[in-house]
Formats: C-alpha cells, structure tokens, sequence
C-alpha cells in the first residue's frame, strides 16, 4: 500500500495524484487507529429494506440519549411556535470553518477520479462560494463567504481485501494523512471515497461486533447505509479528526435518479458528499444541532430530514435531489433544513 499527500486546485485535472510520488504507510497508522476512541459516529441510511430496517434504529454512535437540548426554540426564531422538525442544539461545537481534504481509495493504483467519482474536489470548491452552503449559517453563528474551502488531497494504491472494510481499517488511511499533514480538528475535514466494488461495515446498536450494518450492494441483506460521518481521537498523537466516508455511490440504494445535469455516477456522489459534508459542519461530534422534539425524526440531523427519494416504474428507488446552481454550475443535490424556513431550503 501507498500514499502520495500532495496539495491540489480545483481547477487541476482530476488524475494528476496517480504520477505523484509514493510514500509507504507505517504500521504505527494500523497501531493508532487500533487504540483511536470514537466521539460519535453517524450513517446515511440506503434506499433498501436493511436501509429502511435501520431508519428505525439508532443509527448513531456515543450520542447521549439523556442529553437536553439547550433551548427547543429555533435558530433565529422568536415566535414561540413549536415546529416539530426544526433541529434543536445541545450546546456542542461546529465547524465554523474548515478545508476539505479528499483521500481516494485505488485499487491496484487504478481508478482515474474523474471516471469513479466525477470531481469532487470541483464540487465542494463551488459549494463554497454558493448560496447553498449558507443555509448553515443559522446554526454556525457565522455568515462570511468561502468558510469551506479546499485543502490537501492525497491518494492511496491498495490491494482490496476479501472482506468488507471496518471503520477501523478508514482511521488508519484517515490518520496516515492526517498525521503526516498536521492537518486536523474542526478545521480540518477528510473524506475518504471508496471505488466501485468496495464494502465497508459498522457495528450497530452501541457497537455491537455481532450486529453489523453495512455498504454492501453485492449483500442485499447487510446493505444499510450508503455514506457516514466520524468525530474520532487517536489518543498516541493527541489528536482529533473529523471524516467522512464515501462508497462508491452509483448503485441501486444509494443513486440520485436519473437526468441529472452531470450524470448520475458525479452527481450521486455529490449528493452523498454534500450531505455528509454540512451534517460534519453542524454536529461534528453528535452534540450540536439535530432533533429533539420529534419521535419520527429523533435523532435526525440537517441533511437527514430532506433526504428524499423517489421510486421508478421499474421499482428502483433513487435519491431525489434539487436542481441548484452553484457558482456557474449546474447540479442536482438534496436540500438542507432550515429552521428559519421551517422546511427543506437550497437557500438561506
């Protein structure tokens, strides 16, 4: 296995990491994520009967379920009206802002970004200048522009494994980059992008070994969540990282529907990163922004509440995003809610 830590533009083309020089992880990366301490983990769950089994699980990781909120009241509003969707905050951190550094998974080396996820790193550069991203505002206490902006990039040549991944083989490529770039805390987010054919699995329910969910389109049964994001400490190097992870996100479960401006492989992966990206920002560590007030939606985060989906003539259930613009380009990505408009918003 390999790694090559490069800077990056967007404006760079996508395949460049692939002629970068390589350096050799070290077996103290396995060693940290083997002792690292998860602060809080949260999955996405899939259009499928395991995903639809999981809704009604908690889906989450170390949140405290006797926690209090510190006001039921809504971000900005001081109507005293009860709505039972807007998100409630416990009075933890958020990202007020950050880089985002992408960590793309090739396997046998191979795996052009631009043919196995589109252009990711494009995409969260024009998330950050657009109106979108400030539906945060409400909840971040900050309305200055290009916040989120995009940092370091590395790539890693591997050999898939047999098995499925575990959240403990992600913090070892996580904590192999961090470690090595310095980069980490809430100013910093990594997100690690799986190839097609790559599982990854999670213990449910409290961290049960015996009750796995997982991304495994080739396992219908297991096959639960399509992305997650993690708040993690790796007590040796005393440091705190946030990440999220994308499987490949161009199957049945986990795709936008078809149509989008930029294809359903790009746009499905878009998707899954926007979302993953502004839930990181607005409860990183599973003690900030989410709901409180009702049963339904207990323990739903921003993107989780205006996750839709739609079902074909053929049955295939897709993910149904909003036409946006950001920046000068055109895209298809869920909504955010906002406690200012009551509803799911593109906008602020």
């Amino acid at each position: 296995m390999a790694i090559s830590v490069f800077a990056t533009s967007p404006t760079r083309a996508q395949d460049a990491a692939q002629d970068e020089s390589k350096v050799s992880p070290t077996a103290a990366d396995q060693a940290a994520a083997a002792e690292a301490t998860v602060i809080y983990r949260h999955a996405r769950p899939a259009n499928t009967p395991a995903g639809l089994r999981l809704k009604q699980k908690d889906i989450t990781a170390k949140r405290e379920a006797s926690s209090k909120p510190a006001g039921a009241s809504s971000a900005t509003d001081n109507d005293q009206l009860r709505y039972p969707a807007d998100l409630v905050n416990l009075g933890g951190p958020v990202v007020t802002s950050a880089e985002s550094h992408a960590i793309f998974l090739l396997p046998h080396g191979k795996c052009p970004i631009s043919t196995c996820w589109g252009n990711p790193e494009g995409f969260l550069n024009d998330l950050s200048g657009s109106d979108f991203i400030h539906v945060v505002d409400q909840y971040i206490g900050m309305a200055a522009g290009h916040r989120y902006t995009v940092g370091a990039h590395a790539s890693i040549d591997y050999v898939p494994p047999k098995k499925a991944f575990n959240d403990t083989d992600i913090q070892a490529f996580v904590h192999s980059v961090a470690a090595r770039t310095g980069k980490s805390g809430y100013g910093h987010i990594y997100h690690v992008f799986l190839p097609r054919g790559q599982d990854v699995c999670l213990p449910a329910n409290s961290f049960d070994p015996d009750d796995a969910i997982c991304y495994s389109p080739d396992v219908p049964n297991n096959f639960a969540f399509c992305a997650y994001h993690n708040s993690v400490i790796f007590p040796k190097d005393n440091i705190h990282v946030l990440y999220t992870v994308e499987p490949f996100q161009n199957v049945s479960g986990c795709a936008v529907r078809p149509g989008t401006p930029n294809g359903q492989l790009a746009d499905s992966t878009y998707n899954s990163l926007s979302h993953e990206t502004i839930e990181t920002i607005t409860d990183p560590d599973g003690s900030a922004w989410f709901n409180f007030t009702d049963v339904a939606l207990a323990g739903a985060e921003i993107g989780d509440e205006c996750s839709f989906f739609v079902i074909s003539n053929t049955g295939d259930v897709f993910f149904d995003p909003s036409p946006v613009m950001l920046g000068s380009r055109h895209y298809a990505i869920q909504p955010e809610y906002s406690n200012m408009e009551h509803a799911c918003a593109t906008s602020p």
